[in-house]
């Protein structure tokens, strides 16, 4: 299940590719009620499609849809966890896909009663320049468990990152139905309680596209830049640094993919010694596949191109925004 906010062509891509991988249901929670988006995806045999409007969140107990959208995801995760008649629930994000080195089902035999599945998450950068399709790129794993190979590898680059990630590095919880509350990176015995015990999924990951381009990426900061002091309980400090950086920029637009560049493209020595650490992987994927096979009616555009089209005008007005503010600000002085 995922909570979305983003284009039709990555909300079609991530429905279908975990109906092709064997998923009996996908919930795609809606946070803005007109999106769209929710039309198209209503037609994907095996999806079910909420309106996050204002009757919804009342009847989930909410006088007005909660501000943090971690919380906004754990509240419709917990509703499908006690309203659903399915086995197993995963939460993703849109830029999230599920991998798998064979049936699932090998992945839960490792899980004892009580338990759940923990999944790493492993993320993607590049080799070359950043075009073409939308889901190309090469992966790279967490560094925390390799002393000073983030440095090694990124330099002074590496400040600006948690343990050699530009995103978060925590894993997704599969957790069983109705057994207690999962919130988005680990399952709890109910909301505020202690951790369940978990067991990690032997090869199974989540593959996060932080940053579907780089200006998608630029424009997913300059968003998480309006939310002001929400950001502390949204991200890490280095990704906070990194957005102060691009705002204090003449350009931040231009900023935001120069940011983009450095921190997710390696040259060939940087990603020869992550693979020989074993921290570089590649999990190719058919994402275009899986729609022909589970929607054929569809024909979304995953093009790089087509995918930037769609922002362009959104990222040039929220740079030019802040570029404005802070000529203001200066004249306030």
């Amino acid at each position: 299940m995922a909570t979305v906010r983003e284009p039709v062509a990555l909300i079609v891509g991530f429905a279908c590719h975990h109906l092709a991988l064997g998923a009996e249901r996908v919930h795609l929670f809606f946070d803005v009620p007109h999106d769209p988006a929710a039309k198209v995806a209503a037609t994907i045999p095996g999806v079910t499609v909420t309106l996050c409007d204002a009757d919804y969140w009342r009847e989930a107990g909410f006088a007005k849809p909660p501000a943090l959208q971690t919380k906004r995801q754990t509240v419709n995760a917990n509703r499908v966890m006690a309203q659903s008649d399915l086995d197993w629930l995963l939460h993703a994000d849109a830029d999230e896909l599920l991998w798998l080195p064979g049936p699932l089902a090998d992945e839960l035999a490792q899980v004892h009663e009580g338990a759940w599945l923990h999944i790493p998450n492993v993320e993607r950068c590049w080799k070359t320049a950043p075009d073409g399709e939308i889901y190309g790129g090469i992966f790279r794993g967490p560094l925390h468990d390799m002393p000073g190979l983030a440095e090694r590898v990124y330099g002074k680059r590496a400040a600006a990152l948690s343990g050699g990630m530009g995103g978060y590095s925590a894993g997704k919880a599969m957790a069983r139905v109705g057994e207690g509350f999962l919130a988005i990176h680990k399952v709890r015995d109910a909301e505020g309680a202690p951790v369940r015990p978990s067991v990690p999924a032997p090869g199974a990951r989540i593959l996060h596209f932080d940053g579907i381009t780089p200006a998608h990426w630029a424009l997913k900061n300059l968003r998480y830049a309006e939310q002001g002091a929400a950001m502390n309980q949204l991200l890490n400090t280095q990704r906070m640094a990194s957005i102060g950086a691009i705002l204090q920029a003449p350009n931040p637009e231009r900023a935001g993919a120069r940011v983009y560049e450095a921190l997710y493209r390696l040259n060939e020595d940087e990603a020869a010694t992550l693979r020989e650490a074993g921290a570089l992987f590649d999990y190719p994927v058919d994402v275009a596949g899986a729609v022909a096979r589970v929607a054929p009616h569809l024909s979304p555009d995953f093009s790089a191109e087509g995918f930037d089209r769609l922002h362009r005008a959104e990222l040039s007005a929220r740079a030019q925004s802040i570029v404005r503010q802070k000529r203001q600000a200066r004249r306030n002085a």
